[in-house]
C-alpha cells in the first residue's frame, strides 16, 4: 500500500472516528446546545485543517466506495422524579404599620328652621370711671385690656380716690393712688410667661385726738404708705403629655412709709400638679417668704413651706389629704391639710369636714392694710400659728347658692391692736399678741329667684373669743355682715343697687385706762348706673344714710352720710 493509500485509509478511519464522537455527543445536545455548537466548529476546524495537510489538490484513486456508518450509542435513560412535599407547618408574622387615615372634610352646619340669630354682644377693652361727691370726694379709673393673636395679651389699670370731711372734723381726710400692669407671653403651645408690676401710695392722716383742745397741720399728722410689687411666673398654660401642671413664682415687694421705716419681702413660689385620670390632682407647693423690716433695727421673719396633698374625687365623695410643714429659724411646725366632702343631694346639699393650720406672718405690710394707723416702732413682727377645724354644709341649686360652716380656731400669737397715746395725745395703735381661742359661725348666700334680680348676703359671728392674758380680743370685732342686692332693667341698660354693712363695737382702752366697747355699726347705702348709649353712662352711690358715725378704730369716727356721682365710658 503505498503512502497515499495510507494517508487516504487512516483519514476514513479519522472520519468514522469522528462521527461516533458526534453520536455519542447527540444526547447532549439537548442539554447543551451553546457547547455542542463550539464542539462542532472545532471538529470541522481539525477535519478542514488535516485534510489540507494530506488531501492535497492531486488526482485521487478511490479503491471502495465510502459507506458511512454511525456505531450504536447507548442512551441513558433518566425519569424526572418530583421533589418530596414539605408538610412542615410554618408561622407567617407579618408586621403591617398601622397609618392614620388624615380624611378632610367640612363639618356639617345645622341651621335652625324659623329662628332669628342671637344677638352679639359687643367686647369692650377698655373702661374710664370718672366722679366726684360730697363731702369733697373725687374718683378716678380707668383700664384697658388688649391681646395680639396668641402670642400675648396684657393690661392696665389706674385708680385714684380721696375724700376729705376736713370741715367737719380736721384732717379726717385720705387718698389713694392703685396702678397695675401685667401681661402674658406665650412662648409655645405649652410655655407661658407672666409679669406684674404694681404701684401703690396710699396717704392717711391721725386725726384721732381731742378736737376740742388740739390742732395740728396736715403735714403733721401724716403717714404715707408707698409700696412696689414686683412679679413674674413661669407656667404651662395647657397640661402636659403627662398631665402636668407646674409654675415658678417669684414676688417682690418694697414698702416705705412717711418717717423712713422701710420693708422688703420676697416669696420664691415652685409649684406641680400631677393629675390622675384627669380629675384627682397630686400637688407639692414649695415656698420660701423671706421679710425683712427696718427702721432703727432690723427685724428679719423667714418662713419655708412644704405644702404636698392629694384629693380623690368620685360623684358621691371627696377627699383630702395633706399637711402643711413650716420652718421658722429653729422651730419646726407642723399643720394637717384634710377635707371630707359627701354630695347628700346632687350639688343641691353637700356636707363637709377637714382640718387644716398655717404659720401666717406678721408684717408691716399686712398690719398696715388692717389698721393704718399703727405704730410699728411700738410693734414687733411675728408668726401667728393658726389650728382650725371646721364642718359645715353646702349647695348650688342653680338659683341658690349657700354655704354655711362652724369651726373652732386656736391661734396663737394673734395680733391684737391696742390703743397708745403719743405724747400729743394722738390716738395710735400697737400690735400686742396672744393665744386666742374662737367659735366661728360664717355662712354665705345668693339667690337668683327672679331673672335681673341678684341677693347677696355674708355674716360671721364670732361665738366665744377668749385671750389668755389680755382682757378683751383689742380691735377684733365678734360680728361682721355685708348684704347687698342689685337690679337690671331695660333690658341692661340700667341697674339699682342697695346695701348693709353691719358691725358690732371693737373693745379698747381709753386715755384714762378705762376698757371701752364702742358703737354699732348699721350703715344702709343705694345707688345706680344707666347707660345713655352703647359707650356712655352715669352712676350715683349715696352711703351711710343712716349717718352713722360708729368708729372702726377708737377715736376714728367714719364720715357720715356722703355720696358721689359721675360718668363712665366703655371702648
Amino acid at each position: 500500500m503505498d503512502e497515499r493509500h495510507s494517508k487516504l485509509v487512516f483519514t476514513h478511519f479519522l472520519f468514522n472516528r469522528q462521527c461516533a464522537i458526534l453520536s455519542n455527543f447527540n444526547t447532549m445536545m439537548t442539554n447543551n446546545k451553546s457547547v455542542f455548537a463550539v464542539f462542532i466548529g472545532l471538529l470541522l476546524a481539525t477535519t478542514q485543517a488535516f485534510s489540507q495537510k494530506i488531501l492535497p489538490g492531486e488526482s485521487v484513486d478511490v479503491i471502495k466506495s465510502f459507506d458511512a456508518r454511525l456505531l450504536e450509542s447507548s442512551k441513558i435513560s433518566v425519569s424526572p422524579v418530583l421533589p418530596p412535599l414539605d408538610t412542615s407547618i410554618k408561622v407567617q408574622d407579618y408586621n403591617v404599620p398601622t397609618r392614620p387615615l388624615n380624611v378632610k372634610y367640612d363639618a356639617p352646619k345645622l341651621r335652625p328652621i324659623g329662628m332669628k340669630a342671637g344677638k352679639k354682644e359687643d367686647v369692650y377693652n377698655g373702661f374710664a370711671k370718672l366722679g366726684g361727691g360730697v363731702p369733697t370726694a373725687l374718683w378716678a379709673e380707668a383700664g384697658y385690656a388688649g391681646a395680639y393673636k396668641e402670642i400675648f395679651d396684657g393690661k392696665v389699670w389706674f385708680r385714684h380716690h380721696q375724700q376729705s370731711a376736713d370741715k367737719a372734723l380736721e384732717n379726717q381726710k385720705f387718698f389713694k393712688n392703685e396702678g397695675l400692669v401685667t401681661g402674658n407671653y406665650y412662648i409655645n403651645e405649652q410655655l407661658a410667661v407672666e409679669g406684674k408690676l404694681g404701684y401703690t401710695y396710699d396717704r392717711v392722716h391721725f386725726y384721732g385726738y381731742d378736737h376740742t383742745m388740739d390742732t395740728f397741720s396736715a403735714e403733721r399728722v401724716r403717714q404715707d404708705y408707698k409700696i412696689f410689687d414686683f412679679a413674674g411666673r413661669l407656667y404651662n398654660k395647657e397640661r402636659t403629655d403627662a398631665d402636668l401642671n407646674f409654675s415658678i413664682a417669684p414676688k417682690f415687694y418694697f414698702m416705705n412709709d412717711f418717717y423712713s421705716n422701710k420693708e422688703t419681702g420676697f416669696d420664691l413660689g415652685l409649684a406641680a400638679t400631677k393629675w390622675f385620670n384627669e380629675k384627682h390632682p397630686l400637688r407639692f407647693v414649695i415656698r420660701t417668704d423671706f421679710t425683712s423690716f427696718n427702721d432703727t433695727v432690723t427685724q428679719n421673719l423667714n418662713n419655708i413651706y412644704l405644702q404636698p396633698s392629694f384629693t380623690f374625687h368620685s360623684d358621691m365623695v371627696k377627699v383630702k389629704i395633706g399637711g402643711n410643714f413650716v420652718s421658722n429659724r429653729d422651730v419646726f411646725s407642723v399643720f394637717p391639710d384634710v377635707e371630707l366632702g359627701l354630695r347628700v343631694f346632687g350639688d343641691g346639699f353637700q356636707i363637709f369636714a377637714g382640718a387644716t393650720g398655717d404659720l401666717r406672718k406678721n408684717t408691716y405690710r399686712s398690719m398696715a392694710a388692717y389698721n393704718p394707723f399703727i405704730d410699728i416702732r411700738s410693734s414687733r413682727l411675728r408668726n401667728t400659728r393658726l389650728d382650725s377645724y371646721y364642718g359645715g354644709l353646702k349647695g348650688d341649686f342653680g338659683w341658690l347658692e349657700y354655704s354655711g360652716q362652724v369651726a373652732y380656731n386656736k391661734a396663737s400669737n394673734l395680733a391684737l391692736f391696742q390703743t397708745i397715746y403719743t405724747f400729743e395725745n394722738i390716738t395710735r395703735f400697737r400690735a400686742v399678741y396672744d393665744t386666742v381661742t374662737m367659735v366661728n359661725l360664717q355662712g354665705a348666700v345668693k339667690i337668683k329667684m327672679l331673672k335681673n334680680l341678684v341677693i347677696n348676703g355674708t355674716l360671721s359671728q364670732n361665738l366665744s373669743m377668749d385671750p389668755a392674758n389680755e382682757g378683751k380680743a383689742w380691735g377684733l370685732p365678734k360680728t361682721e355682715g355685708n348684704f347687698s342686692a342689685l337690679y337690671t332693667l331695660l333690658e341692661g341698660k340700667a341697674s339699682v343697687k342697695a346695701n348693709a354693712y353691719i358691725a358690732d363695737g371693737i373693745w379698747f382702752v381709753d386715755r384714762e385706762g378705762i376698757r371701752r366697747q364702742g358703737g354699732v355699726l348699721f350703715d344702709l347705702g343705694f345707688g345706680g348706673t344707666y347707660n345713655f348709649s352703647k359707650n356712655f353712662g352715669a352712676f350715683l352711690d349715696v352711703n351711710n344714710i343712716l349717718n352713722n358715725k360708729r368708729a372702726r378704730w377708737a377715736d376714728y369716727p367714719m364720715i357720715g352720710t356722703n355720696f358721689m356721682a359721675g360718668i363712665t365710658a366703655r371702648f
